[in-house]
């Protein structure tokens, strides 16, 4: 080997090392996303005369909520089998439809100040009642004043009635990069607040459709609320 290859494989080498490390440095100081399987399990696994998965990819004022209370209401009125006989479950996908599952000091620090920035299509879908949700908070979130339990589709009151959301961690990545964009922050810091702040009784998966193929093969029906 002459010197000058020599110092132009020990220049090769030098390189391929600081990509490494550079590489290795950003992957440590990202957030790294733990699947809690068993809990996943466990869920899937509760007892139930009736299972079904309401899977959602937008927004689309809340329409995956209903299905859920839909279902909830027909069997325990218009079939008389009384309450605590259906486990519903909700999957929500792509960064419009996980936007569902984020709480109110999500939205209040991302959501509705990266609205003016954001595509038609995810602007319309963070709009409650035709109005940007200016109020403060996910407007799904709570529970609605004078109505009954049993008439309540938001997500505490599904929740409070044994329900479950299933949140895609692959479009919550995807919404982090929207959003870090837009607000000028970085993405693993969006991405580690996106994470943490899931409402109660959401949970995040590693892919939605992931979640809808594992909750098929535990034999919930599937319906897709968003088509």
């Amino acid at each position: 080997m002459t010197r000058k290859q020599l110092l132009e494989t020990g220049a090769s080498a030098a390189l391929l090392s600081s990509v490494a490390a550079a590489t290795a440095s950003c992957a440590a100081s990202e957030p790294r996303f733990q699947f809690d399987r068993a809990r996943f399990a466990d869920i899937l696994a509760k007892p139930a005369q009736h299972r079904q998965c309401c899977a959602s990819a937008k927004t689309a004022g809340g329409a995956v909520l209903s299905a859920m209370l839909a279902t909830l209401y027909a069997y325990k009125y218009d079939l008389n089998e009384g309450a605590g006989t259906v486990h519903e479950v909700a999957v929500l996908y792509h960064p419009s439809g996980v936007m569902l599952g984020l709480d109110d000091a999500i939205w209040n620090e991302f959501l509705i100040p990266a609205l003016p920035h954001l595509s038609t299509t995810m602007r319309a879908d963070l709009t409650f009642d035709g109005t940007p949700a200016a109020h403060g908070g996910n407007p799904f979130l709570h529970r609605e004043r004078n109505t009954a339990l049993e008439d309540d589709s938001s997500i505490e009151a599904l929740v409070s009635r044994g329900s479950h959301l299933f949140v895609c961690n692959n479009a919550l990545s995807g919404l982090s990069g929207t959003l870090a964009n837009a607000l000028h922050r970085t993405e693993a810091d969006v991405y580690a607040r996106l994470l943490g702040g899931l409402v109660p009784g959401a949970m995040a998966v590693p892919a939605g459709v992931m979640a809808i193929n594992a909750c098929q093969e535990a034999h919930f029906t599937y319906l897709q609320a968003t088509l």
